[in-house]
């Protein structure tokens, strides 16, 4: 028989025999599982993953084609913007006031004694013409740029446009003016009249408009809103109409100022007294071919700017004499001047003489640049009316009697321009 002790230790060592026995395979297999599963994921975090992350994050050379492109995507979104004349027909005032300033600025007149053609607009405007175009005054002595010459249309439609164009210019230009605006309306039939596509009947007619307009704004008594030619004055104590003028630097006339705020007596003015000054310079541009002198105000630097004011009847030279150039009015300007027949100096008129053949005024010329040489010529007034519009003066441009003061009032010494073209 066993003691208790023996039989205990016996027990326990049958057991846990026991335990050991009933271990299955699978178990014995679980080690090599995980170890071949964490293989997998070794396997797939170095081979798997990677390829997924550059599917969607961007090279860093795909990164610099980018950025180079999007400025040119931001550019080309930025809207187009169509050439001036190229779209609709513009309606308000500004849209066309835009329209006519982008256009060409050179301007062509006919010749008023030429009969009309209504076959095609080459007919009536030749292309390199500059007769009226103020900005072609100082080309030859400011070295100017040369605007490219444009062959007009020969088409039929062409005129029609001009004169639709025209029209609405004309009705905009009447629209500014019944809204009281007539410095608006001057500025752009001025400008319309330095377009290229005109018939000698629309540059008169623009003429004509311009004139009446300038009858108000310029040589009435009111001075308009925003008008850059006139400025009120209060008479201030000592003042004469020459004082002011002087004072002012007008770049024009005292007896300028007498005639547009209609003085009878220039030495009774009243202190505190309103007064409409205009402000210069002005400039003559003298067609012989039309026997016509156009006004125009504006800086003598900047003829393309010129706005036209009024034209005049002027008569010329014989035998050609009037010489074609560009000028400054000298400080050779007399009013009530005698006179030498420079032909025969036996041939003499003093002041006051009524038979002093150049009138009440002269205005002395000084040529510029390469026309330096000529000398004694002028514009001044006639005892003989009739010869305005022929070629009777011995070179001088002659003017009626009251077309030679208001041109004396408006030219002034050594800054006001005058071209003599063909």
């Amino acid at each position: 028989m066993s003691l208790p002790s023996q039989s205990s230790r016996s027990a326990r060592s049958s057991a846990v025999h026991y335990r050991r026995s009933s271990n299955s395979p699978f178990r014995k297999l679980l080690p090599a599982i995980l170890v071949a599963g964490a293989l997998a994921l070794i396997l797939w975090f170095a081979l798997i993953k990677p390829k997924s992350t550059n599917a969607t994050e961007p090279s860093a050379e795909q990164a610099n084609i980018e950025q180079t492109e999007q400025p040119v995507e931001i550019s080309n979104a930025s809207p187009n913007r169509s050439l001036p004349g190229s779209g609709e027909r513009p309606n308000t005032q500004e849209e066309v006031q835009n329209t006519i300033s982008n256009q060409s600025t050179q301007p062509i007149t006919r010749p008023l004694t030429q009969p009309e053609t209504s076959t095609s607009l080459s007919t009536n405007t030749p292309a390199n013409n500059p007769q009226s175009d103020p900005s072609s005054l100082l080309d030859a002595t400011r070295n100017q740029t040369n605007q490219p010459t444009q062959q007009p249309s020969t088409q039929p439609s062409s005129t029609a446009n001009g004169a639709d164009r025209l029209r609405l210019q004309l009705d905009t230009a009447q629209r500014m003016i019944d809204q009281n605006d007539r410095v608006a309306a001057r500025r752009l039939l001025s400008q319309t009249l330095n377009t290229r596509d005109l018939s000698q009947r629309d540059a008169q007619r623009l003429r004509s408009e311009l004139t009446a307009i300038n009858d108000v704004l310029l040589f009435g008594p009111v001075v308009a809103p925003n008008d850059p030619m006139c400025e009120e004055y209060k008479v201030q104590s000592g003042d004469s109409l020459s004082r002011i003028a002087s004072r002012r630097e007008l770049a024009t006339h005292w007896k300028l100022i007498q005639r547009v705020n209609n003085i009878a007596n220039p030495s009774r003015i009243r202190l505190g007294q309103t007064l409409k000054l205009v402000r210069g310079p002005f400039h003559a541009i003298v067609h012989k071919r039309d026997h016509r002198m156009d006004l125009y105000h504006g800086s003598p630097n900047d003829p393309a700017s010129w706005v036209y004011i009024r034209s005049f009847n002027v008569g010329l030279g014989e035998d050609n004499g009037t010489p074609v150039g560009l000028f400054t009015i000298s400080t050779n300007k007399l009013e009530n001047p005698g006179w030498v027949n420079p032909r025969d100096a036996s041939e003499r008129y003093t002041p006051d003489d009524p038979r002093n053949p150049i009138g009440e005024y002269w205005l002395g010329l000084d040529g510029v640049g390469e026309y330096a040489s000529l000398t004694g010529y002028g514009i001044h007034g006639t005892i003989d009316p009739d010869s305005i519009g022929g070629d009777q003066s011995m070179g001088c441009v002659r003017l009626a009697d009251d077309d030679i003061a208001m041109v004396y009032e408006l030219l002034a010494e050594r800054v006001s321009v005058v071209e003599i073209r063909p």
